[in-house]
């Protein structure tokens, strides 16, 4: 793991503990595979009470960082193979060149989800599928707008279409999801390729024409893929932070 970058500043004891212990994993102090040293070393090496240093544990056990088991050390995960998307944000922190493998992850699993789902939702239900689109020409022309609107759209046709778990998905990295969203939608040709996107679809939802949803899928894909290039190329130093 290269490209190291420190936590924000702990604030408390208990944040000092998880920003040594998640750094020291990432830098491969604390490789994958080995054993955390005991509790009482681990703590006065950090200058953490051992209640808090516990509490620290557990917590970074519930992320996928560390494996807890009674009477045994406590085992260092490989956090690519344990972790969820609740810690990209934590791992962009600590590695900013992991930022485009992640950005273009999280773009890559929300479009061919959807080019699944959205077809299906329109097929299924084209009426309700239609409704999704009633607030679409009085969409504000901004980034966060467009972010949230997306967001909302992408969800809502995952319950049309009778697929609530991918809606468990977009949930758990709902964040991140509105994060990348507002990067993309920063630049106003983004937006007019969304709003034609969206138009599009609303069009086809009326026509109760799954097949034009998946071709306007299909093309919305191919002209935001050029306008995520240059994004990725030029990502601005704050983002993720």
């Amino acid at each position: 793991m290269t490209n190291q970058q420190p936590l924000l500043k702990a604030q408390s004891p208990a944040a000092l503990a998880e920003e040594y212990i998640v750094q020291s994993i990432w830098d491969n102090r604390f490789p994958a595979g080995s054993d955390l040293p005991a509790e009482r070393e681990l703590a006065d090496k950090i200058g953490v009470t051992r209640t808090t240093l516990r509490e620290v544990l557990q917590r970074l056990a519930r992320e996928g960082w560390l494996s807890i088991q009674h009477g045994k050390p406590t085992r260092v995960n490989n956090i690519w193979e344990t972790g969820g998307p609740n810690i990209i944000s934590k791992i962009i922190q600590l590695d900013r060149g992991v930022m485009p493998t992640i950005i273009a992850n999280v773009v890559s699993l929300r479009t061919k989800m959807a080019e699944y789902y959205i077809p299906e939702a329109v097929r299924m239900n084209p009426d309700d599928s239609l409704k999704l689109f009633e607030s679409v020409s009085e969409l504000e022309d901004n980034a966060q707008a467009y972010a949230e609107f997306d967001y909302y759209l992408f969800r809502q046709f995952t319950f049309i279409a009778h697929k609530p778990v991918y809606g468990l998905i977009l949930n758990s990295f709902k964040q991140m999801y509105h994060q990348v969203a507002h990067l993309f939608f920063c630049n106003p040709v983004s937006r007019q390729i969304a709003l034609t996107f969206y138009m599009s679809l609303q069009q086809a939802c009326k026509m109760k024409d799954s097949e034009q949803v998946a071709a306007c899928m299909a093309l919305h894909r191919e002209r935001s893929a050029v306008i995520w290039l240059d994004i990725l190329k030029n990502l601005p130093e704050d983002f993720g932070l």
